[in-house]
């Protein structure tokens, strides 16, 4: 089989729900390699784990981002002799810290105020 090179988004999402995402997304492109037997679904477990386990140290240990928080991920991978590989170059995480209503609010009447 020859390389096939691809790519995965999440789309926006909360910080909470990036994995999940990840994994069901990444089980629905390659759905076709696993049903020719191209692909076991045991490696596509693996390689969902293995891009999980590295956003998780940059999304949650590194950025400290909190579960309402939202990112979008991008990430390319090939799928070559029965192995999912991601190619890290070209990942890209976008990251959005959600700012409480209470700090909004109080920052909007302090305008109005200043304003008026």
């Amino acid at each position: 089989m020859e390389p096939v090179k691809t790519s995965i988004t999440t789309g926006l999402i909360i910080a909470g729900a990036y994995a999940d995402k990840l994994r069901k997304t990444l089980f629905a492109q390659v759905r076709e390699y696993v049903k020719t037997g191209q692909l076991r679904q045991e490696e596509v477990a693996r390689a969902a784990g293995e891009l999980n386990s590295l956003l998780f140290r940059l999304i949650v240990e590194g950025l400290g981002l909190s579960k309402g928080d939202v990112v979008r991920i991008r990430a390319a991978y090939y799928i070559s002799e029965g192995r999912i590989k991601w190619d890290l170059t070209n990942l890209q995480v976008e990251a959005f810290k959600r700012v409480s209503e209470e700090e909004v609010s109080r920052l909007l009447a302090t305008l109005i105020q200043k304003s008026g």
